[in-house]
């Protein structure tokens, strides 16, 4: 495209390839053919009759609840980013304003007020003065990185109080200076008023602020709302929201965002503004301010209209500190353990890679598809199972139904689980320790739908723990010299949580009396004594318990199983007429939300599905399913957020020195001096089993040792 639009025409183009870098020359010079004929084969027809109007193929106005809700659905936020942007662009001749919903303010316009640049410690001291004349209004405090937020040098705050005329912007070197460093904290720290702490601070993703701020002795202790996580409360499925997103669905105006949303205007009540001229990274973080801040009274009233206030205030505000706390303190790591997997497992790669040449009958490349796909299907004769726009597919499903059919499908897929842990957790987990010996992972709390926390950078939850090599790993993860780390995760909370949702006499009776649940379920779907249960018919039931705590139906449990669907469904049938309370409570959470358009956990955390009203049968199925997950999901998020909020702060209350170093989906590790290892023990089965009445009992696995396998697996 670029090409054409400099060269006009592919004649012109062809005429003066000189004029090309080397490399483009050679490549346009080389398929000339084959650009010549794409370009035959792709004209634009113009003459096909058309039997409407220009005018009647106008576009009205969009349905701009139902797009956010069918694309966040399928999960294509970018496309979704991107198709806003345009419809926002056609419908910037529609400006219009219209009254807000009642009984929520409508978002304030902004107006882009002057940055004023704080030149010491003293300036800076003059603005947290000027706020403690009105301790209840908040101030917003946003940052400007120079990089990723919370992984690079931080440029400056942004710092506007609510009805201030500007902006105020501390530049980042002033944080060397010890005076503005406690006149910082001074502002950011919670100070106890008659209703409430005063001078609340408000941001948006402050947990990459506190990632930089505590290393320098400052604690963010005044948060009073994180926007990016009071808009994921008031609906989850803005996932990862960024702040332009926001403004753009708010109809507020931001540097760099394109067109603010018309519909969001026509909702809310205000009038469009130009989005002003970036600037400099104090005006960009200035008007980021600014929006924060008219989008933070707003989503209070939203927050409360949604139930989720007490949400907000009990775990997930104060979990933005603990998270940050866990991304600061990282896992210690032991190099050389590390190293010596990395070593073992690259070894074991090109042993496999070999044996796998020597199968095929010759060398080829392991990791190119076409020459696979050509050793597994021209030479050696393989029957192809799968076809894609490509060719023949050679991925692991597939893989996986030859694997009987040739000895050199199973080294395949052993190389690839060898190649695929060496590279991303070999070499990835390596690349990720830092100067510290810790990697210092991020976590998540505004992604999964469901509530669940996640992590990146990297992400060690999904470290492997089914393959031996993958347990390696977990011997890497060590705690420092004098102290041990404190392993727990919940026993089995998915199936506790479905126990004390549906009421189910069979599942209560059975985690009350501490009997094995596994057990107990085989021998109600198979009709035969607890004695008499195989270890076949053990494992079959714990994939039914937890496959349904998923949603999942006979035909996943078909895949899971290898066994025809019509035997997967026979299993799941006997399962609820075993404990029937269970589809009892799946049934009637799906019709509840269809009612009401969402679900909610006791907590107030809501999910909304849409798509139950959907016309499309396999859109509504999915939907149901999602239903059924998202309660049972949801509880045992809860559950877990808040031991973790809890934890911390009973640690911190105590003045322990033990940390929580790492978060891995139910389970949680605390390095502990070995002076405070009995006292953190007590203290963490007491904190995570009492985080939530359950009607049955909420049991913790706990143990310690010197690194995390040795603590995980004796």
């Amino acid at each position: 495209a670029k090409l054409v639009t400099t060269y006009g025409d592919l004649d012109t183009i062809f005429a003066r390839l000189s004029e090309l870098t080397p490399k483009l020359r050679e490549n346009l010079a080389a398929h000339e053919a084959q650009v010549r004929l794409n370009a035959l084969l792709t004209p634009v027809a113009c003459d096909v009759p058309i039997e409407v109007t220009t005018d009647e193929l106008m576009m009205g106005r969009e349905d701009r609840e139902a797009l956010a809700s069918l694309l966040g659905f399928l999960e294509m936020r970018v496309p979704s980013e991107r198709l806003i942007g345009v419809l926002d662009r056609l419908g910037a001749s529609r400006r219009a304003s219209a009254e807000a919903p009642e009984g929520l303010p409508p978002v304030p316009e902004t107006v882009a007020l002057p940055v004023r640049p704080l030149e010491d410690a003293a300036a800076l001291l003059e603005v947290v003065e000027a706020s403690e004349k009105a301790p209840e209004a908040f101030v917003v405090v946003e940052p400007a990185w120079s990089g990723a937020p919370g992984r690079s040098d931080l440029v400056g705050l942004a710092i506007l109080g609510e009805g201030a005329d500007e902006v105020a912007f501390l530049p980042g070197a002033l944080l060397s200076d010890p005076e503005a460093l406690a006149t910082l904290g001074r502002l950011l720290s919670e100070r106890p008023g008659p209703e409430g702490p005063i001078r609340p601070i408000v941001g948006h993703r402050t947990k990459e602020l506190y990632r930089v701020l505590l290393p320098l002795g400052l604690d963010g202790t005044g948060l009073r709302l994180d926007t990016a996580v009071g808009a994921y409360l008031v609906d989850p499925a803005e996932g990862q929201a960024s702040l332009e997103l926001l403004a753009q669905r708010a109809g507020l105006s931001l540097p760099g965002s394109g067109a603010v949303s018309q519909a969001s205007v026509e909702q809310l009540g205000f009038a469009l503004e130009e989005a002003p001229e970036s600037g400099g990274p104090a005006e960009q973080a200035g008007a980021r301010a600014e929006v924060i801040g008219a989008l933070a009274r707003r989503l209070s009233g939203e927050l409360e209209a949604v139930g989720a206030t007490s949400l907000l205030e009990d775990v997930e505000r104060p979990l933005v500190r603990v998270l940050a706390r866990m991304e600061v303190a990282g896992v210690l790591v032991d190099r050389a353990r590390l190293s010596a997997i990395n070593t073992a497992l690259t070894t074991e790669a090109r042993r496999l890679e070999e044996e796998i040449q020597e199968l095929a009958g010759g060398p080829f490349n392991v990791n190119s598809t076409l020459q696979l796909r050509e050793v597994l299907y021209d030479r050696l004769g393989l029957k192809p199972q799968r076809k894609t726009k490509t060719g023949y597919s050679t991925d692991a499903a597939t893989l996986e139904k030859l694997r009987d059919e040739h000895p050199v499908v199973e080294a395949l897929l052993r190389y690839r689980e060898v190649e695929k842990l060496r590279s991303t957790y070999g070499e990835g987990l390596t690349a990720e320790v830092a100067a510290d010996g810790r990697i210092h992972a991020s976590f998540n709390q505004t992604v999964a739908r469901t509530g669940r926390l996640s992590s990146d950078q990297p992400n060690l939850h999904n470290i492997p723990v089914r393959t031996e090599e993958g347990r390696r790993f977990r011997e890497a993860f060590v705690a420092p010299p004098g102290a041990e780390l404190v392993v727990a995760d919940y026993n089995q909370i998915e199936l506790r949580v479905i126990a004390h949702l549906s009421d189910d006499p069979g599942l209560v009776a059975a985690f009350a009396e501490g009997r094995d649940i596994h057990t107990t379920t085989a021998s109600g779907v198979f009709g035969v004594e607890a004695s008499e249960v195989t270890s076949t018919m053990r494992a079959r039931a714990k994939m039914v318990s937890y496959g349904l705590a998923y949603g999942m139906e006979a035909y996943g449990l078909s895949r899971r199983l290898a066994i025809p669907v019509e035997e997967a469904a026979a299993i799941l049938e006997r399962y609820f007429e075993a404990f029937p309370a269970v589809r009892q409570y799946m049934d009637d959470t799906v019709v509840q939300a269809r009612q009401r358009g969402y679900t909610e956990t006791a907590l107030g955390r809501r999910r909304y599905l849409p798509e139950l009203a959907s016309d499309n049968f396999r859109i509504r199925q999915a939907a149901e399913r999602q239903a059924m997950n998202a309660g049972i999901q949801g509880l045992a998020a809860d559950i877990f957020k808040v031991a973790l909020v809890r934890l911390d702060a009973e640690l911190e209350r105590r003045r322990l020195a033990s940390r929580i170093v790492l978060q891995v989906h139910d389970e949680l590790l605390v390095e502990a001096p070995a002076s405070e290892l009995d006292e953190v023990e007590a203290l963490t089965l007491e904190t995570m089993r009492g985080a939530y009445p359950l009607s049955v009992p909420l049991e913790v696995n706990l143990a310690r040792g010197t690194t995390w396998a040795s603590a995980k697996h004796g």
